[in-house]
């Protein structure tokens, strides 16, 4: 085992500049999710860690080894594609023992490691199954399988789970997460679904543009985000935006009917900033600005229902199961100021 340092790592194509410049210290033994929205860079920082992206400049240290110039199979390193990559000629046995075969272990070593993945996996009564007979998800854990016979410092996933159906998507997740605890071994996972951030990290890096916008853990991250961008990214349903006005008496919302809400902070009269609010911190009541609904969905137990403002963002409210509201109904919202993150409208940096 062993942690994963990135010291000033640059990569560019060409003009191109896909990484500007980028430290970051993963722990040894740690999940650390890669996180953004497409084109973001994590990809493509996951495969320069892997060696199958030669560095533009920076160092990766793997333990306290220089790799940077490392062959990708002299890293220690065991990669998981979307893409199962499976041998459709090969049993599940002969799939996740080839790389060891290549290696010219012996073959009672491979018999054992195999076997000992299988066990990990719940793969034992599969082994002699082709892929074609086997279930997207039971794919995928062969996939895994074979990362787990080569006894990697670190484990690398690029999006693994993206193929798979919802069902399948949930209990993979467990079983990712329970394979970490199992292994204790450095993982180093990359998803633009923020729900497989929130539920696998131990430490989640938020990427936009190749660049790190925060590092911490899901709930850090989640309860203090530093900029808009990491507000909005993190939380299912997505934190909900209010431009609003300061004045003497506190923050004016145009968006909900004049409402005014003191945050407890110095002023600046007429400064402009962004309100973030997450739909279940919201509170229904008869002293709250009233906000039309547009749409209401129902469920079972959990109840959302969604606005447009006048500015035109969209809006969400979690209506805390409430089944007797319908679309078109109007409720009545009351913003908590100890719940409510003010964001500078023009950097989108965290006032409070």
């Amino acid at each position: 085992m062993a942690g994963v340092t990135l010291n000033a790592v640059r990569k560019d194509y060409g003009t191109f500049l896909a990484i500007p410049e980028l430290d970051l210290e993963i722990e040894d033994g740690e999940f650390c999710v890669f996180v953004g929205p497409s084109g973001c860079g994590k990809s493509t920082l996951l495969r320069t860690i892997a060696g199958l992206e030669d560095l533009t400049d920076g160092q990766i240290l793997i333990g306290d080894q220089d790799v940077s110039d490392r062959h990708p199979g002299e890293r220690g390193v065991a990669m998981v594609f979307q893409n199962y990559a499976l041998y459709p000629h090969m049993n599940v046995r002969q799939n996740m023992g080839y790389a060891l075969r290549l290696a010219r272990e012996p073959k009672s070593t491979i018999s054992q490691k195999v076997e000992r993945a299988a066990d990990i996996l719940g793969l034992r009564d599969h082994l002699d199954r082709k892929p074609a007979e086997l279930s997207g998800g039971q794919r995928q854990r062969v996939a895994i399988g074979r990362a787990i016979v080569r006894n990697p410092k670190v484990f690398l996933f690029d999006e693994p789970l993206s193929n798979l159906d919802a069902e399948l998507r949930t209990r993979m997740r467990l079983e990712l997460s329970e394979l970490h605890q199992t292994l204790s071994t450095t993982m180093i996972y990359v998803t633009h679904d923020q729900v497989e951030a929130m539920t696998l990290a131990d430490k989640i890096v938020v990427l936009r543009a190749g660049r790190i916008e925060q590092v911490g853990s899901p709930l850090e991250l989640y309860d203090n985000p530093v900029n808009k961008f990491v507000a909005g990214f993190l939380g299912s349903p997505s934190m909900n935006f209010l431009p609003a006005t300061m004045t003497a008496n506190g923050l004016q919302f145009a968006d909900l009917d004049g409402a005014c809400v003191d945050f407890g902070t110095e002023p600046t009269p007429g400064k402009v900033v962004m309100v973030g609010i997450r739909p279940e911190h919201l509170e229904i009541s008869e002293d709250g600005a009233p906000l039309p609904l547009r749409s209401v969905e129902q469920l079972g137990g959990v109840t959302y229902g969604y606005a447009i403002l006048q500015s035109g963002e969209e809006f969400c409210v979690d209506l805390k199961g409430r089944r007797d509201i319908r679309a078109g109904d109007t409720i009545r919202l009351l913003i908590p100021p100890s719940r409510a993150l003010v964001f500078d409208a023009d950097t989108e940096l965290r006032i409070r």
